[in-house]
């Protein structure tokens, strides 16, 4: 199989910067939802579009040597973001890092000889990119400090510039490829020897499918924290996803031989399991069974295929530079439309199931349009060479790679909760992003621990969000905590919250909550023993309307917490968005909760250096407990505070 290196490694330090511009975008240019989606989606296409800049450039300019230049600007740009510490020089270093990205993408696309190893160069890139995602554990190189990450970094950037400055090389073809690319060239009756290395023999529209394989790549088939959020999936699942996405190299295998038709029907189907196979397993609503780790492997398989398949496909004898230029720059520009087709539709209140199975469709039509019969034999593969064994013993050594993560990670730090009472933690973690718009999963979990809890509430927890850089938030802090976790979800599978203690739960069902905030919202309620005592614990976000005009949401709440006081006694804790003189406050107090925060009240949740106090994050109890030690540290690895109290039995 041939396989440009170059164009290999270009998109693993692309899909590095890919995965810090999409969390800033929405940490620090959005401010977690403050900054209007129609604004932020501006700023974004605005980045994507100005990719189209370097197909007139290419005029004045080589493309070989735009693609140079821009390469070496990707590689400054993944080098300066390692050395910033956050905020808006974050922000811009990632987006200037974005632009040249594409720009080096795009001029790649119009300078290539050979469309075929560039594009299995872009699959291989994103096989690559799953693989060191998952073991890194989840937290790239960009958030990790010290001697190996940056030893790690320089080799993938040193590699990178290695092969960058390397011209590019046309290995011989067999004579049946030499006369299958004469034949795309429009020349008819050329003999396989008349046949040159300049020709193409690929289709613009095989560029243009770089997007939309990139979004379902990221949204799902080769997302191993997507993988991990599925119903009681143990760790190792990353592992089965690396592996495929790696095996995903060699689509010539059956039956992906027989039509493109077929590997495209199974792409459809996994993108409509992805978007409406979410089912209540174990008394949570909205999860998805196990059975999508294999609808995710399948796609992998079938997005690749497709792809090998759109690569072989002859396309007319005009296709030149400008037009593989122009569809590799509009396929990425759909790529961030379809993004904030399916995350903005939570801003609006609108449907983003459509996103994952349009994108499907177009990347299974394009690879169906010119082939409509049976490739010849040896065509069929992305790079037109018999793969052997390399590939299923690179994807076996992939995922033993990936399962192999917990042997390397250190020792969970030893502590124990708090002696005389029950502690309740509370902490909207921001999909695990600090103020200043760094991942912060480890200082959070950290902080945590200082303040020796036996039950912890996570608020706006991602569990594989593309939007959010892919990691699974909700499963490092468990792990870093020594804690087991039951996980809800809210706005859609891999988004909720979380509950992590080491008591025994002796029951677990959520509540799905009437619409309020963009992200919806869900009460999950865990029953706990404490020593001799059953306690029922909820956890929950609650997602407001404006000046909360209408209390369905915040209702609806306390007519769960009445039923359930009508056996145990009830703590509902998290980000509740509500303020004590709020009407939604009395709402809760008459369902009969108490506030064992009330005796040191002001108690603000937000972080500041002083000024305003904002007291959104709570920790609500039925009579019979009195508060103590309460505790809001206060950080900057969230936008919130944590919060604590110890509940202690009135005697």
């Amino acid at each position: 199989m041939r396989i440009r290196p170059d164009v290999t490694l270009g998109m693993v330090v692309l899909a590095d910067v890919l995965r810090v511009f999409l969390p800033s975008l929405i940490t620090l240019f959005g401010r977690a939802g403050s900054t209007p989606a129609e604004l932020m989606g501006l700023y974004a296409v605005s980045w994507f579009a100005a990719a189209f800049l370097a197909v007139p450039l290419a005029r004045l300019v080589p493309a070989s040597r735009i693609a140079l230049g821009a390469g070496v600007l990707l590689l400054a740009a993944r080098l300066a973001l390692q050395l910033t510490g956050g905020g808006n020089a974050q922000l811009y270093v990632a987006s200037a890092g974005l632009l040249a990205g594409l720009v080096w993408l795009v001029a790649t696309a119009m300078s290539a000889r050979d469309s075929r190893p560039a594009l299995a160069g872009v699959a291989a890139g994103l096989a690559a990119s799953t693989v060191l995602h998952a073991a890194l554990d989840g937290i790239d190189l960009m958030w990790r400090r010290g001697p190996v990450p940056w030893a790690l970094l320089a080799a993938e950037l040193v590699l990178f510039a290695a092969f960058l400055l390397r011209p590019e090389r046309t290995p011989p073809r067999s004579p049946e490829e030499a006369g299958s690319a004469a034949r795309a060239a429009g020349d008819g009756g050329a003999s396989p020897a008349q046949a040159t290395p300049e020709e193409n023999p690929a289709a613009p529209r095989a560029w243009l499918l770089v997007g939309p394989v990139l979004l379902l790549w990221g949204l799902y088939t080769g997302n191993t924290a997507y993988a991990q959020a599925t119903a009681d999936a143990p760790a190792w699942t990353a592992a089965i996803v690396a592996g495929f996405a790696v095996l995903s190299l060699r689509p010539a295998v059956a039956p992906w031989r027989w039509h493109p038709l077929v590997p495209g029907a199974v792409l459809v189907a996994s993108a409509a399991a992805f978007a409406s196979l979410h089912l209540t397993i174990g008394g949570i609503h909205g999860v998805s069974p196990q059975a999508m780790v294999a609808a995710q492997a399948l796609g992998q398989l079938a997005l690749v295929a497709c792809l090998a398949y759109a690569a072989t496909a002859p396309g007319p004898g005009a296709s030149g530079p400008v037009r593989r230029g122009l569809a590799v720059s509009g396929g990425m520009l759909l790529f961030v439309v379809l993004v904030f087709g399916y995350y903005a539709a939570y801003d609006l209140y609108l449907p983003n199931d459509w996103v994952p199975i349009a994108a499907a469709l177009l990347v299974a039509a394009l690879a169906l349009a010119g082939t409509a019969r049976r490739l010849e034999p040896g065509t069929a593969r992305i790079g037109g060479r018999a793969p052997g064994w390399r590939t299923p013993v690179a994807a076996l050594a992939a995922a033993g790679l990936v399962a192999a993560v917990p042997l390397w990670r250190g020792p969970v730090p030893s502590w124990e909760p708090a002696g005389e009472g029950l502690r309740v933690a509370a902490y909207n973690i921001r999909m695990g992003y600090g103020e200043p718009g760094r991942l912060s999963l480890e200082q959070q979990a950290d902080t945590l621990r200082r303040m020796r809890p036996h039950v912890v509430v996570l608020s706006e927890a991602d569990r594989g969000w593309l939007l959010n850089g892919g990691h699974d938030g909700v499963r490092l802090i468990a792990e870093r905590l020594g804690m087991r976790f039951v996980w809800a979800p809210a706005a859609d599978e891999v988004w909720g919250d979380a509950i992590l203690t080491n008591l025994p739960v002796t029951s677990v069902r959520n509540h799905v909550l009437v619409q309020g905030g963009p992200t919806g919202a869900q009460a999950l309620e865990v029953g706990l023993r404490w020593g001799d005592r059953e306690i029922t614990l909820i956890g929950t976000h609650l997602q407001p309307p404006p000046g909360w005009r209408e209390l369905d949401q915040v209702e609806q709440l306390a007519g769960i917490v009445r039923e359930a006081a009508k056996e145990h006694p009830v703590i509902v804790a998290g980000d509740l968005n509500i303020e004590p003189p709020d009407p939604a406050w009395r709402v809760l107090l008459e369902a009969g909760l108490t506030d064992p925060i009330a005796p040191v009240r002001p108690f603000n949740t937000i972080p500041s250096p002083g000024g305003s106090v904002e007291q959104i994050d709570h920790v609500l109890v039925t009579p019979g407990f009195t508060g103590r030690d309460q505790a809001n540290v206060n950080v900057h690895h969230s936008d919130h505070r944590p919060i604590a109290v110890t509940l202690v039995p009135i005697k």
